[in-house]
C-alpha cells in the first residue's frame, strides 16, 4: 500500500514552469516584437516542448497577455474608508507598475499593436476594462459613503489620474508622489 501511495502518475510538475514560459514570451516580444512572437520561439527560449506550452495556452499571444495582465492584479482600488488615501495608494501602485520589467517591455509593443493590429491586444483591453469597471464601482461607493461630491465622476477621476501616469511614462518623466498627491486632492474636491 505504501508503494502505491508513493507512485505518482506522469512526470512531476515544475512549479515555476508557467512563469518561465510567460517570461520567455516577454523576452521574445522585447527582442522581436509581435511579428517575432511565436510558440516555437517561446518554447525554445523556455526549453520546453510545444505540447507543454499548448496544455497551458492556445497561442503565444495568450501567454503574453497572461504575463502582462498578471502585473496588474494589484491595480484595484481598495475601500478602507479613506477615499483620498485609497485613490492615492492606487495611483502610486499603478505608477510603480511602469517600472516592472514585463510592463516596460510589453507597453511599447502593445501601443504599436493597438495602432496596426488592435485585435491582438483585445484580451489586454478586456482585462483593463474589467479592472476599470470594478474601480469605478468601488470609488463611487466610497465617495458616496464619505460625502465627497467632486466635480468629476468616478470614471473621469480615474481616467485623469491614469492618463497623467501614462503620459508621464510616455514622456520619460514618471509622475512623482507629491504630484500624485496634489492631483488626487484636486480631483476629489
Amino acid at each position: 500500500m505504501d508503494d502505491e501511495k508513493n507512485m505518482a502518475v506522469g512526470r512531476p510538475r515544475q512549479s515555476d514552469l508557467d512563469e518561465r514560459i510567460k517570461h520567455s514570451a516577454v523576452v521574445i516580444l522585447g527582442e522581436q516584437g509581435f511579428a517575432g512572437l511565436s510558440v516555437n520561439r517561446i518554447c525554445a527560449h523556455a526549453g520546453i516542448p510545444r505540447p507543454t506550452f499548448y496544455r497551458r495556452w492556445p497561442s503565444a499571444i495568450a501567454a503574453l497577455v497572461d504575463a502582462f495582465n498578471d502585473r496588474f492584479d494589484d491595480a484595484l482600488l481598495a475601500d478602507t474608508g479613506d477615499a483620498k488615501a485609497d485613490v492615492l495608494d492606487f495611483a502610486v501602485r499603478v505608477r510603480n507598475r511602469y517600472d516592472d520589467p514585463v510592463v516596460s517591455t510589453c507597453l511599447p509593443a502593445i501601443y504599436e499593436a493597438h495602432r496596426i493590429a488592435p485585435a491582438l491586444i483585445t484580451p489586454i483591453r478586456d482585462a483593463q476594462r474589467a479592472r476599470r469597471k470594478t474601480n469605478v464601482t468601488v470609488l463611487s461607493r466610497a465617495l458616496a459613503a464619505q460625502g465627497f461630491q467632486p466635480m468629476l465622476g468616478p470614471f473621469e477621476i480615474l481616467f485623469v489620474l491614469t492618463s497623467a501616469i501614462d503620459q508621464g511614462y510616455l514622456a520619460g518623466r514618471p509622475v512623482a508622489d507629491d504630484f500624485l498627491e496634489r492631483l488626487v486632492t484636486t480631483l476629489l474636491r
